[in-house]
């Protein structure tokens, strides 16, 4: 965690941001502290999957604390959309081809990343990705894609 150095140290992937003008602005040297919660942490995929093993095994919370990481609210909690509620403490929940998955999300400037696993973790994926434009929903739909390719049947 970089705190109020803006600069990413040791060998790293560059973010990119379209300008007004069309052309690629570099902003891999950004001051990350005001989002802390969200892009603060500079990780690579691997550490990511590490975290998301750990996490999933039980190794780095109490089982309380795990369990209401795959606690959904009550089913009168909906989201915006009026869909029922798919987010837990931490954690979010998708049902893809009838595998249920479990995971997160997270963006910044010229970065976004998504991670996903089954409870028993026999099904996961790590994605780390660039995009240079503002958000059209191509990002989710990526993701979804992804999850769709990883929980067919095969």
């Amino acid at each position: 965690m970089p705190g109020d150095d803006p600069r990413i140290h040791g060998p790293h992937v560059h973010g990119y941001l379209t300008m007004t003008d069309g052309r690629l602005r570099d902003i891999t040297t950004y001051d990350q502290s005001s989002t802390r919660g969200e892009g603060d942490m500079i990780s690579t995929t691997s550490d990511v999957d590490r975290m998301l093993v750990a996490l999933f095994s039980g190794e780095l919370l109490q089982p309380e604390l795990l369990r209401l990481m795959f606690t959904l609210p009550p089913a009168e909690v909906r989201m915006l959309d009026g869909s029922p509620a798919r987010y837990s403490s931490g954690l979010q929940q998708a049902t893809v081809n009838d595998i249920t998955l479990w995971g997160k999300t997270g963006e910044t400037y010229g970065y976004k990343n998504a991670a996903f696993s089954t409870r028993d973790q026999r099904r996961r994926f790590v994605l780390a990705h660039h995009p240079t434009s503002p958000r059209n929903g191509e990002e989710t739909r990526m993701v979804a894609r992804v999850a769709d390719l990883l929980t067919r049947k095969r």
